[in-house]
């Protein structure tokens, strides 16, 4: 269960990365995230999904005490929900037309559509046989298998929602919510537009010779800073990466909810 849970946290976390950075213009692999960033981007956009399963599973518990208070009602559910899994179907057929619409109700509906189908026709009764029992088994680990595939149909379907939102939110907020970031160097970097400045040092004791801003940190990786400019755009940004080493240095400014100082 461990394993199973930590795969669906990596899956979602590089699913999210990919369609964050794809519709920012970028490919994950261009940031080198490692395993433990894919987990940890994974871990805030999941606590939703996380509260709904647990939500999913009292009420099926709820359910399957309802039922066996009475013989008559296990009879309903049996015919109510033996062909639970016919209308997702349905709703799959409209995911072409519609993908946006349904690309992670579909999984859903099909998932629910399952286990309901599989509940009703493996209910119990007071005659049921050991043959009976190990159907029921074969049933439900088919049912389980079927389910962790839709899981993961499901998970990239919700990274991919998540992924886009959080390139809207960071193409929104660049030059209000990424800290602002200024770079000197001892040659020129060539770093220019996209709201960026830079000036020569002509102070003779510096051991720089080029000062930039406007810029905005957007992600760090090891030694690796990527850097955007105050008015970077996904459709006609630069991004540019900074080694860190002896002949650079990057200065940090927090200033988030705050006026910005002038910078160019």
């Amino acid at each position: 269960m461990l394993s199973l849970l930590t795969a669906v946290l990596f899956y979602f976390g590089w699913s999210s990365t990919d369609a964050e950075t794809r519709a920012l213009g970028l490919r994950d692999t261009v940031l080198r995230l490692s395993t433990i960033d894919y987990l940890l981007r994974s871990v805030d956009a999941l606590f939703l999904p996380a509260w709904l399963v647990a939500a999913a599973a009292l009420a099926g518990t709820g359910l399957h005490h309802w039922v066996k208070q009475s013989p008559g009602r296990a009879e309903t559910v049996t015919r109510v929900f033996r062909h639970a899994w016919l209308p997702p179907l349905a709703l799959l057929a409209l995911l072409p037309g519609y993908p946006a619409a349904f690309e992670l109700i579909v999984p859903l509906a099909m998932i629910l559509g399952f286990l309901l189908t599989t509940y009703s026709r493996t209910l119990p009764g007071p005659g049921t046989l050991p043959t009976d029992r190990r159907r029921a088994l074969r049933l439900w680990g088919l049912t389980v298998l079927i389910s962790v595939l839709l899981l993961f149909w499901a998970t990239s379907a919700y990274a991919g929602i998540v992924g886009r939102s959080r390139a809207a939110e960071a193409a929104r907020t660049v030059n209000t919510a990424f800290p602002a970031v200024v770079v000197f160097s001892e040659k020129d970097l060539l770093i220019r537009g996209n709201g960026t400045c830079y000036n020569r040092i002509t102070d003779k004791d510096s051991a720089y010779g080029f000062r930039y801003a406007g810029l905005r940190l957007f992600h760090v990786s090891g030694d690796r800073v990527f850097l955007v400019g105050s008015d970077w755009t996904p459709g006609s940004g630069t991004l540019w990466v900074i080694e860190k080493d002896d002949t650079t240095r990057v200065e940090f400014s927090n200033a988030l909810g705050r006026p910005r100082p002038q910078e160019c």
